[in-house]
């Protein structure tokens, strides 16, 4: 087998932790980086930024560039109340909210992946998760979205990814790892402190803590629990995906479906 494996991840920090610290390229105003899994076996990570239309983006350049399989990746927010921070979650399915669709992950992917964490002592919760075009920042919204799916986690790109892998007839694969649990709420205002790269906006954050001084416990609460979901999936990532991965290519000569 060979080829290339396209990965989107949203943020730089989530990037650092599945592939470690190097330098990115650009082009076309995507951000890249190229890496080995093996002598015949090259990842392709984009660093897209949140949301389901730069995840869109990352996805089409992606298949531009002839990947053979296509997946996401990074943090999630927990809908099932007994996901923890740092819990991985290996999605057998991903729905999109606006419009109700649900996709398919590689049921190769998930059993294989399951299989492996499972040898090195790391547990994965299995089943749907959700993409949604807005956050979903309180634990009353995210019971009601759970009760309504079913779904174990949200996230913003899954879907975006899968339905693009889905339309280039090229296995999808996807791995999430709980930041924010069920039962939290993320405040507004220091979401809104983030910019959509994952960059923290200062001044609008020292501000927002100067007059609601409350949402210091706030932040440092949703800075440990995203270490903790870094973790998590970086672990997960070195010990049993990297090597599952090229498992998903076809072998040389086979057409697309």
């Amino acid at each position: 087998m060979s080829g290339a494996i396209g990965l989107v991840v949203a943020l730089n920090a989530e990037a650092r932790a599945l592939v470690g610290r190097g330098p990115w390229e650009h082009a076309d105003g995507v951000v890249f980086r190229r890496s080995r899994l093996t002598d015949s076996t090259t990842l392709i990570v984009v660093r897209s930024g949140m949301g389901s239309e730069n995840a869109a983006t990352a996805s089409q350049w992606l298949i531009q560039e002839g990947v053979s399989a296509l997946g996401v990746s990074g943090v999630s927010g927990g809908l099932a109340p007994e996901l923890l921070p740092g819990d991985l979650v290996l999605p057998e399915a991903v729905i999109q909210e606006h419009g109700s669709q649900t996709w398919e992950v590689s049921p190769g992917f998930v059993h294989m992946t399951s299989a492996a964490l499972m040898h090195e002592g790391i547990s994965a919760y299995r089943g749907p998760i959700i993409t949604v075009l807005r956050p979903v920042l309180s634990a009353r919204d995210k019971h009601t979205l759970f009760v309504k799916s079913k779904a174990l986690a949200v996230d913003m790109e899954s879907a975006t990814v899968a339905a693009v892998a889905k339309s280039g007839g090229i296995p999808f694969f996807a791995l999430r790892a709980v930041c924010d649990a069920a039962g939290h709420s993320i405040p507004g205002d220091l979401l809104d402190c983030v910019h959509q790269q994952g960059r923290v906006r200062l001044f609008q954050l020292f501000q927002s803590l100067f007059v609601k001084p409350a949402l210091v416990s706030d932040l440092l609460r949703m800075k440990r629990d995203f270490g903790a979901a870094l973790a998590g999936i970086g672990r997960g990532w070195r010990l049993a995906i990297r090597d599952i991965l090229p498992s998903l290519l076809p072998p040389t000569g086979t057409p697309r479906m």
